[in-house]
């Protein structure tokens, strides 16, 4: 295994590739790994926009009438909004374990489809409990698609290189929220009475998502040697590459015995938390922002292209995060400045009800949680060693964002309507923890690799397969503060 360097070794990672034993410069990998990107990491974004527009649609359809046509009223919103979450959180770990039984060509292709499909039946809800049934078989469906993505991000790229994908998948987050309303916005002037207005944005989404499932089937590969973009001297310099970083990781199969092992891992739960209160934020301008937004004294559409702006605003600040372990030499002081961007907007949108301060909150609130919608899983990502930890870690971080999103389902009620203050301080709650937890993840980071240096493991008894196994617990393996 690779040593990776921390910082408070001295120094970072002067590249995004190294290079491989017969490539001296470096510039054959690098440019296999440029295909890589405009290939898989291109298809996962897409993926990720029609998942982000598919999942914030309920609220622009809200304004846009959904609520009144369909007999809900009081907290039967933000039921239905919530209810994506149980079967999410239920299938994800088993869609993640099915990914890998599976392959990604397969699986993360179907489920897209089916996550589409079901979309377009949304169209077709008359009452409440149509919504709540789909919603249901939603969740369930859209429950392998961010782990799965992921886990894939770790497997074919190494460590140096995966926070700054994962920055740039989760872009496709806040691109879907900066797309999303102004599509809404259009969507609404078909004057046609198959469907209501908000009928219209469920059935078209849904199903440009079904025709993206199926160019998903076309394009993507489970790994570099069954990729038709990449030629046999790619594939073997990535293979070398990556088998210096995580040993086969590609290949090797999912060890039960050392999944138990890392599940009782606290480094896991703490740096998967940065994505639960990241999720408070993201879902407030996802699911609720529009409507946040009505409450100024807009009109639907003007409220759902007004949600442009604060998405605009998560996608500079999720694409200027990636550079934050570079910059500030750690994930941690990264995390800490997002969580502080998130706990001033808060602050903002309690304080104040002039329109343009709390737009301006609202952009802050973006800027905040979507830049730590990448570090998080980043820095997770980054600390895998193999595998095992990799499938487990993937779905364990998006099982405690997937928690975040229920909650902030029930933030913001009917009820607190125009001021919604509970809302905003469950937000302003959320920074804090966000800043706490980092800090306790740095610290666990810290602590083992001094202990690594301190007290070296020796494996000197132990066969090849049991060293492959070993992961993060190799004696070379650093954690990545």
């Amino acid at each position: 295994m690779e040593r990776t360097e921390t910082p408070e070794s001295g120094s970072l990672h002067k590249g995004d590739a190294m290079a491989a034993p017969d490539d001296p410069t470096g510039s054959r990998l690098r440019w296999a790994f440029r295909k890589v990107d405009a290939t898989l990491l291109v298809v996962l974004f897409v993926s990720t926009i029609l998942n982000s527009m598919d999942r914030s649609n309920l609220g622009l359809s809200k304004v846009a009438g959904l609520e009144a046509d369909t007999g809900m009223s009081g907290s039967d919103f933000n039921v239905v909004a919530s209810l994506l979450y149980p079967t999410y959180l239920l299938f994800m770990l088993p869609s993640n374990l099915a990914l890998r039984r599976f392959g990604a060509r397969i699986w993360l292709s179907a489920i897209t489809i089916v996550w589409g499909a079901i979309n377009m039946c949304m169209a077709f809800a008359k009452n409440r409990t149509d919504l709540i049934l789909c919603r249901l078989f939603l969740g369930a469906a859209e429950s392998g698609g961010t782990p799965g993505a992921l886990m894939l991000i770790a497997l074919w790229y190494p460590r140096s290189m995966v926070t700054s994908r994962v920055a740039l998948l989760y872009s496709a987050v806040a691109a879907g929220a900066v797309i999303g309303g102004p599509i809404a916005s259009a969507i609404i002037t078909i004057d046609n009475p198959r469907f209501p207005d908000w009928g219209w944005i469920f059935f078209i989404e849904g199903l440009v998502t079904v025709g993206f499932g199926l160019v998903m089937f076309v394009l993507l590969a489970d790994y570099p040697e069954k990729s038709w973009q990449l030629n046999s001297k790619e594939k073997l310099l990535i293979r070398q590459r990556m088998g210096a970083d995580q040993v086969e990781g590609g290949h090797r199969k999912v060890n039960t015995r050392r999944l138990l092992v890392h599940a009782r891992d606290p480094l896991i739960y703490a740096q998967a938390m940065i994505l639960f209160c990241a999720n408070f934020g993201i879902n407030t301008i996802l699911t609720f922002g529009a409507i946040i937004i009505k409450q100024l004294g807009y009109t639907a559409g003007q409220s759902q292209a007004l949600q442009a702006v604060p998405g605009l605003c998560g996608f500079v600040g999720i694409l200027i995060s990636r550079y934050y372990p570079r910059w500030f030499r750690s994930h941690y002081a990264g995390t800490l400045l997002c969580s502080a961007w998130l706990i001033g907007g808060s602050i903002i949108l309690l304080a104040t009800t002039n329109n343009g301060a709390r737009i301006f909150a609202l952009c802050m609130i973006a800027f905040g949680a979507f830049g730590n919608l990448a570090l998080g899983p980043g820095w997770l990502m980054s600390n895998v060693g193999g595998p095992t930890r990799s499938a487990l870690g993937s779905a364990i971080n998006v099982i405690f964002g997937g928690i975040g999103g229920l909650c902030t389902s029930y933030i913001y009620r009917n009820k607190d309507a125009p001021r919604y203050m509970f809302g905003h301080g469950m937000n302003l709650m959320a920074g804090i923890l966000s800043a706490m937890v980092a800090t306790a993840a740095y610290a666990i980071v810290v602590a083992r690799n001094r202990q690594k240096v301190r007290e070296p493991r020796s494996v000197d008894h132990l066969t090849a397969d049991e060293i492959m196994d070993l992961e993060n617990d190799h004696p070379d393996f650093r954690y990545t503060a």
